[in-house]
């Protein structure tokens, strides 16, 4: 598995009405890249449990989603196959899911900007705390739009640090948002 690219340990707060409610992330892919993760974990010394994995994988445009628990993955795991870098989507799955999915597409293709020759990404996650949800977000000038939500199975509040892997060059931006 490859080195840990970027480390962030996020501050604690005893307060729910001041903790983090997003964390934003711009960074440099290597050339080529084939993949790279962000993992929400628990632990900043230990990736035995993960709240929330958020993975895309280059070369078939795919977006994974999962948890991890006492060191296994889940088998629960969310992967969608959309093809976030041409504007299509897969509709044989869920022909409803796949027609807002395609309304958007035009613009995550453009705000990811990612190819086997681009090199940069910016993301957001958003915190729903309430609903144990995490939301994410492409990044581009104009703002941001909406790629998917995942539940989670740990509380959100739970999260220590947040740690970028794979083909990542550098992170060169890294933002926390509060309530």
């Amino acid at each position: 598995m490859p080195d840990v690219k970027f480390l962030s340990v996020l501050p604690t707060t005893a307060s729910a009405s001041n903790r983090v409610t997003k964390v934003s992330i711009s960074g440099t892919l290597l050339q080529n890249p084939q993949q790279f993760s962000v993992n929400f974990v628990n632990s900043p010394d230990c990736t035995d449990n993960i709240t929330y994995h958020f993975k895309v994988v280059i070369p078939t445009k795919t977006i994974i989603e999962n948890y991890k628990r006492n060191g296994e993955w889940s088998s629960l795991h969310q992967e969608q196959h959309l093809d976030i870098f041409n504007g299509t989507g897969d509709s044989a799955k869920n022909p409803t899911l796949t027609q807002s999915i395609t309304l958007i597409m035009n613009e995550i293709d453009q705000a990811l900007q990612l190819s086997s020759t681009e090199t940069t990404f910016s993301l957001e996650f958003a915190f729903n705390y309430d609903d144990s949800k995490m939301l994410v977000y492409h990044g581009r000038d104009a703002g941001f739009n909406f790629i998917t939500q995942y539940e989670t199975l740990f509380s959100l509040s739970d999260i220590q640090a947040v740690q970028v892997w794979g083909d990542v060059q550098k992170v060169s931006q890294f933002g926390l948002t509060y309530d």
